[in-house]
């Protein structure tokens, strides 16, 4: 075996800033997520990030994904609440 590229996890900094103020809001349990993001840039910056929004992670770029217009909705509706708007 070749090992062509190695990675470092993408810490969110949960407990950090903004990040922990947007968890909090949400009311929800933070999980793991499938898969490489932006977050991973933001981690290696020292900037604490997190992934939020609406869908099934498990279809994302798939032929079967798909997000519930009520799910669009209540995402709208936490993130605007979290802003102050």
């Amino acid at each position: 075996m070749e090992v062509t590229e190695v990675v470092p996890g993408a810490l969110p900094g949960l407990g950090q800033g903004p990040v922990a103020s947007l968890v909090e809001a949400l009311g929800a349990v933070p999980r793991p997520k499938l898969g490489w993001t932006d977050v991973a840039r933001f981690t290696a910056l020292g900037t604490p990030a997190l992934n939020y929004g609406p869908g099934d992670p498990t279809l994302a770029h798939t032929a079967g994904e798909y997000v519930p217009i009520g799910q669009l909705r209540e995402c709208e509706r936490r993130l605007a609440a979290w802003l102050g708007g």
